[in-house]
């Protein structure tokens, strides 16, 4: 599903990442550990034609990133950095602002799943009336999850969503995502999340390495 082959990824003439070859099969759930500034954060990025590639291919479900591909292939991904933006007026806005879109259009979620989601997530249906900006870190981390969820998205890249979590909530995203049938390609630091983990890859002085 997703597989780097020989990837090298450079930014502002220095190389982050170097020789990256590893592949990913749909539902495994992979962590990336290292120190602040070993690359992981820009890996994810290269997976949606954040960052760049100066040598190698990344492919998912077959297509290699490149530009002609991009957005074929940002219809298979939700990324969900550390800290996700919410910008409309309100909750309910913000959660179905992609729908307004014409790759999305005639897909909107009814109530029904909409609250089906947001329950699993510990959500009270309520928040959707929320202005945007009175949200806590946790229920936007958990409101743009919701999101990639109701958009169908069977790929997520999640860039340190549990760290504005409480015990209960960052459980019910455990669940949500660890024990689905989810491709999960992930960044932690959190010892819970890395030991529920099928995976675990260290990266340190731009080598990655599987730990076993």
């Amino acid at each position: 599903m997703i597989s780097f082959d020989a990837v090298t990824i450079g930014m502002q003439g220095r190389i982050l990442m170097q020789d990256v070859s590893f592949s990913i099969m749909a539902g495994e759930k992979v962590v990336l550990c290292g120190k602040s500034g070993s690359g992981k954060t820009t890996l994810l990025k290269a997976l949606v034609g954040g960052a760049r590639i100066t040598q190698g291919v990344i492919r998912v479900n077959g297509l290699a990133v490149l530009s002609e591909n991009i957005l074929q292939i940002r219809q298979e991904l939700a990324y969900i950095p550390q800290e996700p933006s919410v910008s409309q007026e309100t909750a309910a806005e913000d959660l179905l602002l992609p729908f307004s879109f014409k790759a999305h259009s005639g897909k909107e979620p009814t109530t029904a799943q909409i609250e089906a989601v947001l329950g699993r997530l510990l959500l009270d249906p309520v928040i959707l009336r929320q202005k945007s900006a009175t949200l806590s870190g946790g229920e936007k981390q958990r409101l743009v999850i919701a999101r990639a969820i109701l958009l169908n998205k069977r790929i997520f890249l999640a860039d340190e969503i549990t760290s504005a979590l409480d015990a209960e909530s960052k459980n019910a995203v455990f669940t949500f995502l660890l024990e689905s049938e989810h491709t999960v390609l992930s960044i932690s630091h959190d010892l819970e999340w890395i030991g529920r983990c099928n995976r675990v890859f260290i990266i340190e002085n731009g080598i990655l390495r599987e730990e076993k």
